[in-house]
């Protein structure tokens, strides 16, 4: 893709030098009521010029178009973040709370409050 690039510039710029170099003859040019005599040549490189300043200013409202609507989509991605960790956030809380105000025993085992030795025949301790 770059060597065709390049290529394409080359072409391009052989053209205009040759714009150039062939076109002496002069001509009359009228630019905001203003009379000018300039050459075939000249009105060549002064077109691809304002070319040149047009693409440039195309850019540069496209490229601010983009870094716009970058812009939003972040802000957008951020409120939705906020938005969803402020859930986790209160989701959270509200299971701390049921957590606090549980027993931590499992429902249908009683809780003990002592533990006992005891030892079986074998000699073997168990606690219960």
């Amino acid at each position: 893709m770059a060597v065709l690039g390049l290529l394409l510039m080359l072409g391009a710029a052989a053209v205009a030098t040759d714009a150039v170099i062939q076109n002496t003859q002069l001509t009359d040019a009228v630019l905001f009521n203003h009379h000018f005599g300039i050459s075939l040549g000249a009105s060549f490189v002064t077109g691809c010029v304002v070319g040149l300043l047009f693409a440039l200013g195309l850019a540069m409202l496209l490229g601010g178009f983009s870094r716009g609507m970058r812009a939003r989509r972040e802000r957008r991605a951020l409120r939705n973040h906020t938005a969803e960790a402020e859930a986790l956030r209160e989701r959270n809380a509200s299971l701390e709370q049921q957590l606090a105000t549980q027993d931590n025993v499992y429902p249908n085992e009683p809780a003990t409050t002592h533990t006992t030795n005891t030892v079986d025949d074998n000699g073997a301790r168990h606690r219960v």
